[in-house]
């Protein structure tokens, strides 16, 4: 019969299912009883820290990416750039711009002209009795640069501030993968004001010869110079062709008269397989302020005359001596300068910002102690403005004036930041110092970023203590001809922030005291001094420099405070905000794995509590026994 044969089995199917449930009680009072909340803990921590190993390895947060032949190229050609980048000595804007980059203008100048490095930009030169180069002129004067049958380029924009000069790298590919490296450099000279200069430098390095292409770009607008006929210079056993062209501008009713002498472009230049071959491109600018326009028929022959002259005379000497010879009077006038500790906060003020500003003004301003043409007693002139800056600078410190650090990514926001630098440091005391030209302005914009000022035989440090909450450096500030001074704020670990002072170079002995000069003065040396900053009532400066010290002993005197303590410590808030962009200082990746893994045993822990509770209940009420159907 089929039902005999179903009985045993059921049977056997109810011991199965009784043995199952038998093995789950077992395991899980074993979990219950050998496994404590530290083995639980243990064991989480090390699942989790080996996902957070593997997390790295399998999902990176990004995926390395293979770079074009072009883009690795120009990523090995701005490697030698890396250093000035980080320490804001250099900007370095790709094309497009990346994201993190600043978009700062390329510029080049001198004070007597100077150009944005965009494809229409103009020559500028200053109009009477402006202070900016802001009267443009109908020339364009860069030469385009391409390859034929050129496929794809990678190319970037280098401003070196402390060489005053620009560089644009690229990397090209052409024809059927075959590559090409340019570098074209663009400096208007320092030491030769009237020359502006382009510098093509191509490398060929494939098995495949490459043409390259120029285009001058020259003149354009009203009014229209007049041109002459092409002429030639002998240079060397090479035979140069140059052009020239000469009119009036006028710029708020006044007349310049101008003449320029460029360098004629070479259609096309054949660069062989594995060679590489240079050529510049020189551009000379000569004005005259005018009263009329019928004077400009005596000048204009002058002025073409002198161009032609400083054209040759730029070609005399070598490609490399000539730009050398540049950038080492920038490099001088770098030497003096200013550093500040990076900050994370939001709309701080950083290194870039300050190099750029710094640059773009001294780029508006001659510096008669490079010029060739300038004269002896004007060298001895511009020494003397240096050495006695008295009243200069006689504001709050500037760093916390957003008006002297906004854009600078147009050739108008250049000339804007750029005039009301020169405005201010001119109204607060440093008008005297501005008559150095580029020397005298980047003391004044040194001095004026800490509120250091020339006062009757010493030089005093007027920042409020409460704003050095971050460091500092004013380089080779000068004091005299022969002297140097480096003074520096440090911030240190207990917050309080402490001065030093050290001596460049010195010519005679040199004294400091801390503010209220009650203490003894102290001689300064090569070696760093340090000092206390504290704070008086009523407010006085923070530091007094003098090479008199019966003057500073007489300061205790004639210095009237109530009260003189050291300044406290600056709240930890605020040196946060400055290292880490919040208040609440920097949370590390392990803070916050460890977080994670505290909520996640809370919620293991309470799964194990409502486990426990809900099957621990139903095991009272269940049988063990095993019933056998007969």
């Amino acid at each position: 019969m089929p039902g005999c044969n179903s009985l045993p089995n059921r049977t056997s199917q109810s011991i199965e299912n009784l043995y199952e449930n038998n093995v789950t009680r077992r395991l899980k009072r074993y979990v219950d009883v050998n496994y404590s909340y530290r083995k639980l803990f243990l064991i989480v921590v090390g699942v989790f820290a080996l996902i957070w190993i593997l997390g790295f390895r399998l999902f990176p947060s990004e995926a390395p990416s293979v770079q074009e032949p072009a883009a690795d190229c120009l990523t090995r050609k701005l490697y030698r750039f890396a250093d000035e980048s980080a320490n804001y000595d250099t900007n370095i804007i790709h094309n497009p711009p990346l994201p993190e980059e600043k978009n700062y203008l390329p510029y080049v100048g001198n004070g007597y002209l100077g150009v944005g490095l965009y494809e229409e930009a103009l020559i500028s030169i200053k109009p009477q009795n402006g202070r900016t180069l802001s009267a443009a002129l109908p020339f364009r004067p860069f030469v385009r640069v391409s390859v034929m049958d050129e496929e794809f380029r990678r190319e970037a924009v280098i401003s070196q501030y402390g060489r005053g000069t620009v560089h644009r790298q690229a990397c090209i590919e052409f024809g059927h993968g075959d590559s090409l490296e340019t570098l074209v450099r663009y400096y208007a000279h320092r030491t030769y004001p009237t020359v502006l200069e382009q510098d093509v430098t191509i490398k060929n390095p494939g098995p495949t010869e490459a043409i390259v292409e120029f285009e001058q770009l020259g003149w354009t607008g009203d009014p229209p110079f007049t041109t002459g006929d092409v002429k030639k210079i002998q240079q060397g056993d090479e035979e140069l062709s140059y052009l020239l062209g000469s009119g009036v501008i006028e710029i708020n009713k006044k007349l310049i008269g101008v003449a320029i002498v460029y360098k004629k472009v070479p259609n096309a230049l054949t660069v062989k397989a594995k060679s590489s071959k240079s050529i510049r491109f020189i551009t000379v600018v000569n004005y005259a302020y005018l009263s009329n326009r019928k004077e400009f028929e005596t000048v204009q022959v002058n002025l073409m005359n002198k161009s032609e002259q400083e054209l040759k005379r730029a070609l005399s000497h070598s490609m490399q001596k000539f730009q050398d010879r540049h950038e080492t009077a920038w490099q001088d006038l770098w030497s003096t300068g200013f550093y500040i500790s990076p900050s994370r906060a939001i709309n701080a003020l950083n290194g870039d910002k300050i190099n750029a500003t710094m640059y773009y003004v001294l780029s508006q301003v001659r510096d008669p102690l490079h010029e060739v043409d300038v004269l002896p007693t004007q060298v001895t002139e511009t020494k003397a403005v240096l050495s006695y800056s008295e009243g200069c600078y006689g504001g709050h410190h500037t760093l916390q004036a957003p008006s002297l650090w906004s854009n600078l990514e147009t050739q108008s926001d250049v000339l804007s930041v750029t005039n009301l630098w020169l405005l201010t440091l001119e109204k607060l005391g440093c008008h005297n110092l501005l008559r150095a030209g580029a020397p005298g302005v980047m003391q004044g914009m040194v001095l004026s970023f800490g509120a250091l000022k020339f006062s009757n035989q010493h030089l005093e440090f007027n920042t409020e203590p409460k704003d050095l909450h971050r460091d500092y450096l004013f380089r080779r500030v000068w004091y005299g001809n022969a002297t140097h001074v480096n003074i520096s704020v440090k911030v240190e670990a207990d917050n309080k922030a402490v001065l030093f002072v050290a001596l460049d170079r010195s010519d005679k002995d040199y004294y400091a005291c801390d503010a209220g000069c009650l203490d003894s003065p102290i001689e300064l040396s090569t070696e760093k001094k340090r000092f206390p900053v504290k704070v008086t009532d009523p407010a006085t400066a923070v530091l007094y420099i003098t090479s008199d010290r019966r003057h500073i002993e007489e300061l205790r005197l004639s210095i009237h405070v109530k009260e003189v303590i050291e300044a406290p410590a600056h709240e930890n808030h605020v040196i946060s905000m400055h290292k880490h962009g919040s208040g609440y200082g920097a949370m590390s990746t392990m803070f916050w794995v460890s977080i994670s893994l505290l909520i996640i045993l809370f919620h293991l822990f309470l799964f194990h509590l409502v486990y426990t509770e809900y099957f621990g209940s139903q095991d009272k009420f269940r049988t063990s026994s095993i019933q056998v159907l007969p």
